[in-house]
């Protein structure tokens, strides 16, 4: 077993605790609805590329999609098949133990309609390497959804959330941090920062979003898990999104990309 996936492997309860707070329900919610926004009305067979316990993927093949998911983890694979079955689409998931660079040997030809990249590429020593593996797995057309911690979060994070404000300073110009729910050293990036890997990887972009533009800056995380605030907060999450300037400081960006 590599030393990233046993971190992986390790942090599952974390990981878990994270996906059920308000911040987490937030996250999954409007990913999905930016990706609502690209997707045909058609059968589609989607990757889900480093998609751990497989939240998402639960979530697509809840919507009727089949859905491939790849993770190096075994046991956020092991997670993943329980959620399947107990959400009654495991007919519809195929899982596969591996990185994202065995994604060619895996899928030698174009299979798929959709691949997702949510919260991994700040994990992998080479974007430009892991873009193209995950291209070649796409149709001519296919849609590619990535996910990242928005390195000009991290500033207003530290002064609003932590209150922090030597460190607020101190990641101004931030190019890696230490992850809250792994404890890990990661890649920071912003969503400019993947343009020319994905144009190297025949891909160009086509929706960019902001996910959780203001959850992040409010100190007061009780308030969250008060259902009244959290409606509000997930309407206003929803309508922020895709509006600029606010996306350009959401706590994480998404992008959405087609292959030529």
């Amino acid at each position: 077993m590599s030393t990233a996936a046993q971190v992986f492997d390790t942090h599952l309860a974390a990981f878990k605790e994270m996906q059920n707070a308000p911040w987490g329900r937030l996250r999954y919610s409007v990913v999905m609805a930016n990706l609502k926004r690209h997707l045909p009305e058609r059968p589609l067979r989607i990757l889900d590329a480093g998609g751990g316990n497989g939240l998402d993927t639960v979530l697509l093949a809840q919507q009727g999609y089949m859905v491939e998911l790849v993770d190096y983890s075994a046991e956020m694979l092991a997670e993943a098949k329980r959620n399947a079955e107990e959400s009654g689409v495991a007919g519809r998931i195929s899982f596969r133990q591996g990185e994202l660079g065995a994604i060619p040997a895996f899928f030698p030809e174009p299979a798929f309609d959709l691949v997702l990249c949510h919260n991994v590429l700040q994990y992998v020593d080479d974007v430009e390497a892991a873009l193209k593996a995950l291209s070649h797995g796409l149709k001519p057309g296919g849609l590619i959804s990535i996910l990242c911690v928005n390195r000009y979060s991290e500033s207003f994070r530290h002064a609003l959330m932590v209150q922090d404000l030597d460190a607020a300073q101190a990641s101004l110009d931030a190019r890696s941090m230490l992850t809250i729910t792994f404890g890990v050293p990661a890649a920071l990036y912003a969503a400019e920062d993947m343009r020319a890997p994905l144009q190297a990887a025949g891909c160009s972009v086509v929706g960019e979003y902001g996910v959780r533009c203001v959850c992040d800056y409010i100190a007061n995380n009780e308030i969250k898990n008060e259902p009244e605030f959290f409606a509000k907060l997930e309407r206003l999450e929803h309508a922020l999104t895709d509006k600029h300037p606010y996306y350009l400081l959401a706590r994480f960006f998404q992008i959405i990309a087609r292959k030529a």
